[in-house]
């Protein structure tokens, strides 16, 4: 029995993560979804079947005792955080209750609110000083859990898991040029379409998307550019866009809920952020045989192989990112081989039904060692590897 706490105000890859894993967990376990607003996290939740629940009563001494009776009343077996509100929530309520408290780290959290220095002094640093007191931390890529230990987390509390994306249901594609039109997107038969989906804030440094794209206009002038997304930083990447690139080229098309057919309308995928946990907008994208271009940042480089499956460039390097969309412009071949390679990789290594297994191992690891530590056991473990072919085993 597995209770999740987020704040419900969670958009991007966090949301399709939260959302796709309780839907799937949902089948074979109880699952109660705790939210602390209302709003369209809540409904989509809802809308697909989560048991979801409003605590929203703005006291928080009062919501963690709701909560905590709620864990004893119901007989939940693990409470799992995701987002700085919930990581606090957590860390009150672990004294309440005897229960381990896991959280899934989506990303760095001393980033999580670049741009917006009043956030990042009360939420970032609320949420920085909570994680020290949860029991179990679960990175979205090697690089997030890799991050944790060298700030001093403990390794041994330290799982990864990898966002997956699902291969099996079927999906309702609006065709390219329908969905092109529907954008007001001006456009010929030959046109490379470059597409973002992300928020459009400090960290996804679209900035250094636009000016790439605008060097690549000047020599493409039949490419175009789709970012679909919201954010603090909108209106300046507009003015942006509007400066640099000719009129018609760039297009704002807001977030998008039918994704699917965002990325079966485009051609090359990016992703320019200066940090990532691991983005589900890659797989996604994948999944549409998107080819990809990304920056070589958090759990990027285990999905993306550069050359092999994907481009991929150092953050903030205009110049080399241009000089990438250029050559997937020119190159058709390049981009079929690429998006092809990408598609088989996430298909066989990154699928929703791998996600959801490889969560369930973590709760199970999780319930062992609870039920250990309840026992007061303590015990060692000792091996040994002694080279190639393990000569001196003898010894």
């Amino acid at each position: 029995q597995l209770i999740h706490l987020i704040s419900g105000g969670a958009v991007g890859g966090a949301k399709t993560h939260v959302l796709s894993l309780l839907q799937g967990l949902s089948r074979s376990h109880t699952v109660l979804l705790v939210c602390f607003m209302e709003g369209e996290f809540a409904r989509d939740a809802r809308a697909m079947g989560i048991n979801t629940r409003i605590i929203k009563s703005r006291n928080v001494l009062a919501d963690c005792r709701t909560i905590a009776d709620t864990v004893r009343k119901e007989g939940y077996q693990i409470i799992h955080c995701h987002g700085s509100r919930a990581n606090m929530m957590g860390a009150l309520i672990k004294r309440r209750v005897n229960v381990p408290v896991v959280t899934t780290v989506h990303s760095d959290y001393r980033l999580d609110y670049l741009g917006r220095p009043l956030h990042r002094v009360t939420y970032g640093t609320i949420n920085a000083v909570a994680l020290r007191f949860l029991d179990y931390y679960i990175g979205v890529s090697e690089a997030i859990s890799g991050l944790l230990i060298r700030r001093g987390f403990d390794a041994q509390r330290m799982f990864t898991i990898y966002n997956g994306v699902d291969f099996s249901s079927p999906r309702q594609i609006v065709p390219r040029e329908q969905y092109l039109d529907s954008l007001g997107l001006s456009y010929t038969p030959e046109s490379v379409i470059f597409g973002i989906a992300a928020r459009i804030s400090p960290v996804k440094d679209m900035g250094t998307l636009v000016r790439a794209f605008a060097e690549t206009v000047r020599a493409f002038p039949t490419v175009r550019l789709i970012i679909a997304g919201d954010g603090e930083q909108r209106q300046e990447i507009e003015a942006l866009a509007k400066e640099l690139c000719p009129p018609g080229t760039v297009c704002f098309a807001g977030w998008v809920d039918d994704t699917d057919s965002f990325y079966n309308a485009i051609d090359v995928n990016m992703l320019t952020s200066v940090s990532e946990g691991f983005p589900y907008a890659l797989p996604e994208g994948a999944r549409m045989h998107c080819a990809t271009i990304a920056s070589r940042v958090g759990g990027i480089p285990y999905l993306i192989d550069d050359e092999v499956n994907g481009l991929l460039f150092q953050p903030q390097d205009v110049d080399a990112l241009a000089e990438r969309m250029q050559r997937l412009v020119s190159d058709g071949e390049l981009r079929e081989r690429l998006s092809r390679k990408l598609f088989e990789k996430t298909r066989d290594q990154f699928s929703l039904e791998a996600t959801l297994r490889h969560q369930e191992e973590i709760y199970a690891s999780v319930l062992r060692r609870t039920a250990r530590k309840d026992r007061r056991r303590d015990g060692v473990l000792i091996c040994g590897a002694y080279g190639h072919g393990n000569a001196g085993d003898e010894a």
